[in-house]
Order: structure tokens, then sequence, then C-alpha cells
């Protein structure tokens, strides 16, 4: 130790007490020695050198940049004492009187400093070093101001953790926080094992794993299943071994003794406490392969790669970084025997021991969780503060009542920190849920009365009402009445004129028929020369002005081509200003002379013929033309055929003269139906014109009448509203009268009811708690032992002026008559313990497990949860875990009957109800598998022994 502070140059004054220290550290372990004696008990109140170590151990973590004081080293040697002394004590009463020893030798040795408030009875000054007290980023084994800064690194470590990991919602009361400091301290130094003592629910898993997040260590947690065997621990401990010892990093082994379901994984265990060589984990081909895994980093140590430097540099690291948190139960022998036989558990484990939570631990959790629950008044107020100091208490006297139940009945009862969170969390929800119902039941009462005050007050106001609206309906059937006798009036107008329109319509329609008979006549008919036209236009389309300078050329035409000429001009008589007609319109000139000044401009002749059908259609074409060019075509050689021989044009011409002759004949012949067909839609449009003026008449009219039928529709309508009001008057006032006359006897009840739900509102948190209490206390005692605890708890809230009903009594709380009446259907016995067993077990949110040697209790669960298809199993059965997958899934019930005084571990986390989230889902772990989570799964568990013995890590679930 001196040349350890000599050599990294700590101040002169750190050297000068290093002696002291030295001194005082082997005084009190000598103290220690004597004073706490191993006996069967306590069987590992046994001190010897390596615990001297670890306090001498501890204080060669002391760094010359952070240890200025001699104080200072004065308290690091204080607290390394106490964590290897005081941390294995079994008891309050044995911690205080190691305090005392230590407070009396260093006050002997170390007068000069004030360390008497590290020991005072009350509000001692907290001492806590951990190697976290520069923060996360930094390992600095320092001492922590104090709690806030104590309670400030732990808040935001379990921020950070919950961010990355599965929600922990942790309360962080000073002793948990030591307990952190305390574990992270020992996880920090090689082979550094934790031995966690506490009963169930005392949060030893949750501060092991927030621990090992400060550590910057993976937490490992072998999964037990039905089949787990030596073979499935190997291969789980080969797995940290890899991460611990080639992959060089921090891995926990959170191990319980709920997971030891054969006591040769003990062998494992205490070889990786002893040494961390486990004898047979490896094969020797395996082995090779490990020391491959670290050649690579022994080299880089500088160390020669042989065999066994390889694997003696793997177990180093395997002590640097594996390091176990074994949480073990005090109660029973189980833990002694074990110690016995594989003594690493205790003698290569520094042990923490988890005293009874302190009353202002409890007091704090409270506070904490009740803190949301708006129905318990302000921060600040009596009834809060009452509900508060009422949680530690009946805690604390549930214990005191477990000690004289054993000590008296001989009979087993254990209250731990699991089943007071279960109290506060019962509480929370069921206070909700009957002041809701209270609330709501009042407000319908409340609401009933005010209905009842309000139609007394109306029935009289309704009557006047009602005289009113009788005037009113009245005048307004006046008003209909004179409006149907004028709606009459005009229907007759407009029935006279709309048959006129009808007779013009008729009319108009059979015109109609007329015009549309001779409009197809004359369509079909000039349909006809349609042909002719187009022959007469094709004739004349292959002609150009070519082909009549051609004909034009001919001083003498070949014989016929005249006559087509002339034809032509006879046609064009009148309408072709080239041609010289007489007074009469006739042909001055019908010779070839004049046939070639007719075709003097070929392309303006052409353009002449062309348009000659239009002048036909336009009726400018006299008869005479048609008349004198007709004679010329009756002509043997006035053909086509004949002409073609002697000119293409003439040919034209002729076939042109031709077709066109024959399209005047269909027009002429269509023209009197043309003329028929006008004057017949002349008529039509006179018809029409006429049907129009008689039609605007009847519009005009049913406009009248449309307007006068929505008056009188309106007054019927408004006359109806006035009928309809008055009749729901009538109706209300009845209705009224009647509710009056029947409820009226009500109201005196009600009015009653509702003044007294004023009261049970006011005493419900307190008659709550009460119940709460009992349901989650006091299940596993006998009538008297129930009656004793409701008596203390009542008493209490009384002197703390907590309001309480007149005779506070749980099972009115918890059950109705209908329920007790339901259950007796069902076969649960009638008398008072029965009702009582039947109220914790549909109001617990744990699962329940009856002691049950009548088997009164089974037959009542197998009736009464028939219908949520019930499922029987017992422990050991093969089936039994594929009982319970199959159940967890579809939401059935599951009994569990004739149990020994254990559980199978492969079913603690159904026991524990430790669900996972998966996104929406809900899982739970049973064995190797994830299996979802129904809500509606329920458990219950039954055992025939009269008195067993339940651990409280069993009681606690």
């Amino acid at each position: 130790m001196k040349g350890h502070f000599e050599r990294l140059k700590f101040k002169p004054a750190l050297n000068e007490i290093i002696s002291s220290v030295i001194k005082a550290a082997l005084s009190l372990h000598g103290s220690c020695t004597a004073a706490f004696r191993k006996t069967a008990a306590n069987f590992h109140y046994e001190f010897n050198i390596r615990h001297l170590a670890g306090v001498f151990g501890g204080l060669l973590q002391a760094k010359p940049t952070e240890f200025t004081d001699p104080e200072k080293l004065v308290l690091l040697w204080l607290h390394e004492s106490e964590r290897i002394y005081g941390d294995r004590l079994v008891s309050a009463g044995d911690l205080r009187k190691y305090r005392g020893l230590a407070a009396e030798l260093s006050k002997k040795m170390f007068g000069k400093f004030n360390l008497a408030k590290y020991f005072q009875e009350k509000n001692p000054e907290p001492l806590v070093f951990a190697p976290f007290s520069k923060g996360f980023d930094e390992a600095c084994y320092d001492r922590i101001p104090g709690v806030d800064r104590l309670s400030e690194l732990l808040t935001e470590a379990l921020r950070d953790y919950n961010e990355s990991n599965a929600a922990m919602d942790l309360v962080l009361f000073e002793e948990a926080m030591k307990h952190v400091g305390k574990i992270t301290r020992i996880i920090s130094a090689p082979s550094g094992h934790a031995l966690l003592v506490g009963v169930g629910g005392s949060g030893r898993q949750s501060l092991s794993r927030l621990s090992a997040f400060i550590g910057q260590c993976t937490t490992v947690m072998i999964v037990i299943s039905g089949k787990y065997s030596m073979n499935d621990l190997r291969t789980d401990l080969q797995a940290m071994y890899t991460k611990a010892g080639i992959k060089d990093e921090g891995v926990m082994f959170l191990f319980t003794d709920g997971q030891i379901t054969n006591e040769k994984f003990l062998v494992f265990i205490n070889d990786l406490l002893a040494s961390g060589d486990i004898a047979d984990l490896y094969a020797s081909e395996d082995k090779d392969v490990i020391r491959n895994g670290v050649r690579s980093a022994c080299k880089g140590a500088g160390i020669p790669d042989t065999p066994e430097n390889l694997w003696s540099f793997f177990l180093s690291r395997i002590r640097k970084n594996l390091h176990m948190s074994i949480c073990f139960s005090p109660v029973g022998d189980a833990m002694r025997s074990r110690a016995r036989k594989f003594p690493a558990l205790v003698n290569c484990t520094v042990i923490d021991w988890f005293q009874p939570w302190p009353k202002d631990a409890l007091r704090s959790v409270g506070d904490k969780f009740l803190a949301e629950v708006e129905q318990l008044g302000p921060a600040d107020g009596a009834l809060r503060a009452g509900v508060v100091d009422f949680l530690p208490f009946s805690f604390e006297a549930v214990g005191h009542q477990s000690e004289k139940f054993i000590e008296v009945e001989r009979r087993f009862a254990y209250t731990t920190p699991k089943s007071f969170l279960e109290l506060i969390k019962l509480y929370t929800s069921m206070l909700g849920k009957k002041l809701l119902a209270l609330e709501d039941k009042q407000y319908r009462l409340s609401n009933g009365l005010d209905k009842l005050k309000e139609t007394a007050e109306q029935v009289a106001g309704l009557e006047e009402v009602l005289k009113e609206k009788a005037v009113v309906v009245e005048q307004k059937a006046k008003e209909a009445d004179a409006f149907a006798e004028e709606v009459g009036r005009e229907k007759t107008k407009v029935n006279a004129e709309a048959e006129k329109a009808n007779a013009e319509s008729a009319a108009c329609e059979e015109i109609a028929k007329n015009v549309k008979i001779q409009q197809k006549s004359c369509e079909e008919d000039l349909a006809k020369a349609i042909p002719l036209v187009e022959k007469a236009e094709a004739a004349l389309d292959v002609l150009n002005k070519k082909d009549f300078q051609e004909l034009k050329s001919f001083a003498k035409p070949p014989a016929g081509v005249d006559k087509v000429c002339e034809a032509c001009m006879h046609l064009m008589a009148g309408i072709d200003p080239s041609i010289e007609v007489d007074k009469k319109g006739k042909v001055k000139d019908t010779s070839w002379k004049g046939a070639t000044k007719m075709m003097g401009n070929p392309e303006k002749f052409l353009e002449s013929l062309k348009a000659f059908k239009g002048e036909i259609d336009d009726g400018n074409v006299p008869g005479q033309n048609i008349s004198c060019a007709r004679p010329l075509t009756e002509a043997e050689d006035f053909t086509v055929e004949s002409m073609k021989k002697k000119s293409a044009a003439a040919a034209g011409l002729c076939e042109w003269v031709i077709n066109i002759i024959m399209y005047y004949d269909v027009v002429i012949t269509v023209e009197p139906k043309k003329q028929s067909l006008r004057e017949a839609n002349e008529m039509l449009a006179g018809a029409n014109e006429r049907l129009a003026i008689v039609q605007a008449q009847v519009a005009e009219l049913q406009a009248k009448l449309a307007k006068l039928v929505a008056e009188f529709d309106a007054a019927i309508a408004e006359k109806d509203a006035v009928m309809a009001e008055a009749q729901k008057c009538q109706n209300k006032l009845e209705m009224a009268q009647r509710l009056i006359g029947a409820l009226g006897a009500n109201g005196v009840i009600w009015e009653q009811t509702v003044s007294q739900i004023a009261v049970d509102l006011e005493v419900m948190p307190g008659d709550v708690l009460v119940a709460c209490s009992f349901v989650s206390y006091v299940g596993v005692f006998t009538r008297q032992y129930r009656e004793d605890c409701i008596n203390t708890f009542v008493e209490f809230l009384n002197k703390n002026n907590v309001p309480l009903s007149s005779k506070c009594d749980p099972l009115s709380i918890l059950a109705s008559e209908a329920d007790m009446a339901g259950w007796a259907t069902q076969g649960l016995p009638s008398d008072r313990v029965s009702c009582e067993n039947g109220a914790i077990m549909t109001n617990s949110e744990r699962w329940c497990l009856i002691i049950d040697p009548q088997l009164q209790g089974i037959a009542w669960i197998k009736n009464k949860e028939a219908s949520n298809n019930l499922q029987i199993t017992r422990m050991g059965r093969p089936k039994m875990v594929a009982t319970f997958e199959a159940s967890l899934d579809q939401g059935k019930t599951v009994l569990i009957e004739n149990m020994g005084e254990s559980i199978d571990a492969v079913l603690a986390p159904v026991i524990g109800r430790n669900t996972i989230r998966r996104g929406k889902n809900r899982l739970i772990k049973l064995g190797d598998k994830e299996i979802n989570y129904n809500p509606n799964f329920r458990l219950f568990m039954q055992t025939k022994l009269s008195n067993p013995h339940y651990p409280p890590e069993i009681q606690a679930e």
C-alpha cells in the first residue's frame, strides 16, 4: 500500500496517513471477525484475508489527481469496508452493529475528521464511491458528492437505457441508487462477481441490468425451457466466452436461483466464479479455435503465442470482461446448501444483501406512482399524504402479521416489494373504476331529479300554451279552407284551357303527319333524279377547254354534232347571254355559226353547263327551252355512242343534254308535290303558332294555379305544424303528468341516494385503499388474521384523517350481493371467508394460487371458467407447455391443479407476466418460443396441501 502511494506520487499528507489507514483496516477486520460469527443461519459470516484484500483493492483504486485530501482517503476506507463487511450482513440490526464498530474505530483513529455525520442514527450523510463519478464516458472511481448528484447521474443512465432496451419503470430512491453503485463497483473489477441476496421483487434483476448498462456490459440471461440441459448451458456459456474472451466485450451473466432446474448447473458456475476456467467447457479442437481467435491480440500485447500463453490470455480476458450477477433468495435452506456444495458462490463473489425497503423508500415509490392520481387531491393535501403514508405502514403491518402467523400458526406468509408495487397498481386501477361508476350514477340520478323538477314547473305552463295553440289551429284551418276554394276555381279554368290546347296539339300532330308523308314522297322522287344529274355532270367533267376548241374548229361539223350543239343552245336560251334569242325567248340562230359563238369562251361555256342544274332547281329554265330541245334528242343518231365516233366533246354534250332533260322532267313532276308541301308547312306553322298561344295561356294559368297550390300547401303545412305542435305539447303534458305521478315518490329516494353518493365519493379513496390492501396482502391469512389486518388498516387511516365509511368492509367494495349469489350458484360456499376468497380472485390483477385441501375452490373455478374453455393441467405433464402455448395465444383459462411447493422454471415468464412489446403485439417467452399474449388469458393454480411453504418469489407473483 505504501509503495503504491509513493510510486504514484500522492501528496505527502496522504502518504503520512496511509499507515493509520492500514492499521484501521486491520483492526476493523479483526473486530468484524469477532463480532459476526459463522452460524447455521449466517453461514457466510466468515471473514478472511480475501476480504481484507478486497478493502485494500478498493483503496488501490485511488488516483493522486482525485485524492488530495487525507480525509477523503479515510472516507474511501470506510466505504470499501462497508462494501466488504456491511453488505454481507443479513439484518438491519447487524448492520447497525457494524456501523457502531466502524464509528468507534474511526473516531479513535481519525478523531480530527468529522466522521460522526456518516454514522448518526437519523439522516446520516450518504457515502458513495462509484466508477461513474465523473459521468459514463470516463471511468473514475471517486466519491459522488451527494444523493442529488447520484440521482442525476442514474436518471440519465436509466433514460439512455430505456431508449435502447425494453423500458424499466424504476423508482430510483436512495437505497436503490446505492445498490447500483455497489453492483457497478463489483463488475468494474477483474473477476468481479456479485451475489445479490434478497426476496423476489426487490429489484435485483432490474438494478443489475442498469448497472451492466453503465459498465458497458451486455446483459445475458439464459432462457429456461422444459428441455434445458447441461449441454444447453454449455452452449450458452461458450457464446458468452466468445463475446468476452475473443471479441473483448463486456458481458454480465444474470443468473437467478429460479433458473437452477438442475443442480449440476452450479458445477459450471462454481468454476466460472473461481477461476474462469470451466472444466469440460470446450473440447480440445474447440480450444484450438479459441487460441487462433486471440493469437493476434496476444502478439499485440507482446506475449509469445505459445498454446499455454494463448489460453492464459483468453482466460485473462474472461476474468476482465465476464461478470456474474447472481440473484438468490435468503428464504429456506437452498442457498446454504448450495454454498456448502459450491463454495465459490460465497467465497468468490461480493455479497450485496438487499435489506427490506425502508419506509422512506416505500413512501417515495408510492408518492411517485400516485402522483398522477388526480382523485387524491393536490400534492400537499391531507388525503394524498394520508394515502401515501398508509402504503409503507400497511406493508410493515402485514410483515408483522406474517411473523406472528409463522410463529403461532406455523404457516408462511411473505410481503415483498413486488406485492407492494402490485398494491399501488391495483389501487390506481380500482379507484378510477369505482369513482367513475359512482360519478356516473350520481350524474344519472341528479339528471333525473333535475328532470322531475323541471317537469313539475312546466306542467302549468304547458296547459296555458295548449289553449293558445287551439286558437291558432282554428285560424289556420279557416285560412286553409279559403285557399282550397280558390284553388278549385283556378283548376276549372286551367282544365278548360288545357282541353283547347290538347285539341290544337292534336290538329298540329295531324298536319305534321301529312307534311312528313309529302316530304318523304318529294324526297323519293328527287332521289331518282340524282343519278341523272350525276351522269350529266360526269359527262361534263371529262370535257375541257381543248375539247371545245377542237369542236369549235370544225368548219362543217359531222352529221348530228350540230344537232347536239343546237339542243344545247335551246336549253341555254335566255340563260347564257352569248345565245341570242327573239322576243319569244327562242334561239335566233341555231346554225353551226351560232353554236361556235356559244362556245366562244370554252371555260365560261363549261361553267354555264355545270350551273344549269341549279337554274332548273331555282325554276329559271323556261319550259319552251325543253320543248325546243327535246325533239332533237329523239333522232336516231342522237346517242352518246354515235357521237363518240365523231367527237368526244359532242359525246359529252350529248350525254349531258339527254340526262339534264330527264332531270328537268323529274323536277317538273315533283314541283306540284313541293308546292303542296310548302302549303302544308305553312298550315303547320299557323297551327303551331295558335298552339303556342294557347299553351302560353295554359302555362300562365298553371303558374297561377301552382302559386295558389303552393300557398295552399304552405297553409296546410302550417296548420299541420301548429296541430302537431299542439299535439306534442299535449303529449308532453300527459307524459309529464304521468312521470310526476309515477316517479314523484322515487324522487325522495333519489335525493337520498345522491346525498349518499356524495358521501361515498368522499370516503371511496380510503375504502378502496383498504380493499386493495386486503386483495394484495391478506389472502394467505386465516380469518382472524384477516380481521386483525383490516382493523389495523382502518385504525391507521382514521388517525391520519383519511375519510372512511362507518363500516368499512372490503368485501362490500370488492363484490356485490349479486356477485356472491352468482358464485354460490357456481359452487362456492357462502361463508364469509369463501366469499372473501372469491372477491380476491376476481379483483386481483395477479394470478391466484389457492390452498384448497377440501377441493371446494377447484370445483368453483371449474364451474366459473367452463365458459372460457378452461384447460386443466398439472406440473410435469408432458403436454403442459403445449397447453400454455395454445391458451396464451387463444386467450383461454388455464388451471394448474394439485401443485406442490415449486413451480417449473419454464413458466416463470408466465407467472411473472413478463410480456414483450413487438409493435402493437404483446408476446411472452415460453422456453425458446415467443408466444402471442392474448389479454383474455387467465391462470389459476391450486394445491391440496393444507400448509404449503411457497417462497416469497412465488407469493409476490
